[in-house]
């Protein structure tokens, strides 16, 4: 009998080597005893300002927009959570919420694309790589990235991540379309048509592609084959969808009014659903839910007949219905946020379950208010990553200009460390390398 331990390092694969190498590597790292459990990040991030009042516990005193003198850590579990932050209230134990990080170089005043999560100046055409593009890099999986929009019925937009300089990442918006992109191969009918007929144009592209790189040298060589990647990246995708058939159909979620009907409500869950069904079934193991596309113009329906203007009756007044309607629609995205953390917690892995091996950040890709300085960032982390990070705890960084003081790049260094790719800094290069100091934060790493 072949040892365990030993059972496919002789093996020679044929015609399906593209699609079985992947499977049986993991399967021989098992056998060997050095698998890792996979770690998954999950990002949220909301339009129009994560308050301080709507993250602070009650019995601290702390003023908005302004911050703390001193560094500040107390643990959630002698705390009661804000109002605002209520849906999580189950995963108390697990919650992490930070206050105080400095974003000012970001300009995030109505709304920070590609900045919020790149840590560098925003604008509509991104000047580095962002930190889920990063954490997808030290993650590898069939989708690096998944991106799911809601404030646009267009299939995709380009607005919060990036792999780099002038390389954004696509946020998929319409639910039906993301639904195919990422489930064809178990659709029936014109669906599962239009997989395969992608899946044959790209095989054929392909060999068009080496024609024609048989042809060329040097830079033109370069620059066409920086114009193939992307298209190479998506036939990857469509091979690896076609292999894992069986394995989505058990996981793909069923498609109803939320894949059609054009209601922002509705829209947030299904991207919900194909997040939760996306990592369950292995297809990635990061996601980014950007509501309100990092813009500030735009609308919220489904919670009645009313439209919510989200610039006007949002932005422009944060007292009275306005706040209200702030926390409305807060409760309503973290609500979801819980229920994806349910359905991972739902599914057994390793010793423990999915949600073990999972971090959720939510924030705002505005900074503290409508009309935000970035001097107050707020985040709430939920998950350690299986213990590389310390749970249950409030943190408030010393304000802006005190000793001190860091930034929301230092955070983004601490969850490379947490997923096992440390760096000295994230971003801060350049005009903005005296921004804060190199490293992460002590204060979070287990």
């Amino acid at each position: 009998m072949i040892p365990r331990r030993h059972f496919l390092h002789n093996l020679t694969l044929g015609s399906g080597a593209v699609l079985l190498s992947p499977i049986l590597r993991e399967l021989q790292a098992y056998a060997d005893g050095t698998s890792a459990q996979p770690r998954r990040v999950v990002f949220m991030l909301q339009n129009h300002g994560l308050q301080s009042w709507a993250v602070k516990p009650p019995e601290l005193p702390r003023e908005d927009k302004i911050g703390v003198p001193k560094l500040v850590q107390r643990s959630l579990a002698e705390l009661s959570l804000a109002d605002d932050l209520s849906p999580l209230a189950e995963f108390k134990d697990r919650l992490t919420i930070i206050q105080g990080l400095n974003g000012r170089h970001v300009t995030p005043f109505h709304g920070a694309p590609f900045g919020a999560l790149g840590g560098y100046r925003k604008d509509s055409v991104p000047t580095g790589i962002t930190i889920d593009c990063a954490l997808a890099e030290a993650n590898p999986a069939t989708f690096p990235l998944l991106g799911l929009g809601i404030g646009s019925y267009e299939n995709a937009q380009y607005c919060s991540s990036a792999w780099g300089a002038n390389r954004a990442a696509p946020v998929l918006c319409h639910p039906d379309y993301a639904y195919r992109m990422l489930f064809g191969s178990v659709l029936q009918g014109n669906d599962r048509v239009e997989f395969d007929a992608r899946s044959s144009v790209l095989e054929f592209m392909r060999e068009d592609v080496r024609r024609v790189q048989g042809r060329l040298a040097g830079p033109e060589r370069e620059r066409f084959d920086a114009y193939v990647e992307s298209y190479e990246t998506m036939h990857r995708q469509q091979l690896a969808l076609r292999g894992m058939e069986q394995q989505l159909r058990g996981a793909a979620p069923r498609r109803d009014e939320k894949y059609s009907t054009e209601r922002e409500t509705l829209q947030l869950q299904a991207h919900v659903e194909l997040a939760a069904a996306s990592l369950i079934g292995g297809l990635t193991r990061v996601v980014t839910i950007c509501s309100g596309l990092c813009k500030a113009d735009g609308h919220y329906r489904g919670f009645n007949d009313d439209i919510i203007n989200l610039h006007q009756d949002i932005g422009h007044g944060q007292h009275g219905t306005s706040r209200e309607l702030y926390t409305l629609l807060r409760k309503f995205h973290l609500t979801e946020l819980a229920n994806l953390a349910r359905r991972l917690q739902a599914v057994p892995e390793g010793d423990g379950t999915m949600l073990d091996n999972t971090l959720f950040v939510y924030t705002s890709d505005f900074g503290e208010t409508h009309h935000s300085q970035g001097k107050d960032w707020a985040f709430v982390l939920l998950g350690n990553l299986r213990g590389k990070l310390k749970p249950n705890r409030y943190i408030d960084y010393p304000q802006y200009g005190a000793a001190g003081n860091r930034s929301i790049n230092a955070l983004y260094c601490t969850l490379l460390h947490a997923v096992g790719a440390p760096c000295d800094h994230f971003n801060l290069t350049g005009p903005i390398k005296r921004v804060d100091a190199p490293g992460p934060l002590d204060e979070l790493l287990a």
